[in-house]
């Protein structure tokens, strides 16, 4: 099973309680810059080759939360869909 397969069956419950207003909230999180930074100097690094192993786990760990939050706002997008088709 796909690992983000299983994330969106997981948290399939979070979105049949939601509300419209938490659903936008969560389609408007964006990262903050300096999250962005680290991802990016992080990034170069992997591409060199250069990564320490501290560095991997935390480039894999920031990967994973982007991973997560992508199906949370798949799943407040289609949440917001669903109820502006009513």
């Amino acid at each position: 099973m796909a690992t983000v397969d299983f994330i969106d069956r997981y948290f399939e419950p979070v979105t049949t309680v939601s509300t419209p207003e938490l659903a936008q909230q969560i389609v408007d999180l964006r990262p903050e810059p300096d999250v962005v930074a680290r991802v990016q100097e992080l990034g170069i690094k992997s591409d060199e080759g250069t990564l320490t192993v501290e560095e991997r786990d935390e480039y894999q760990s920031l990967a994973d939360i982007g991973t997560v939050l992508s199906v949370f706002k798949a799943k407040a997008r289609r949440f917001l869909s669903d109820r502006a088709a009513f």
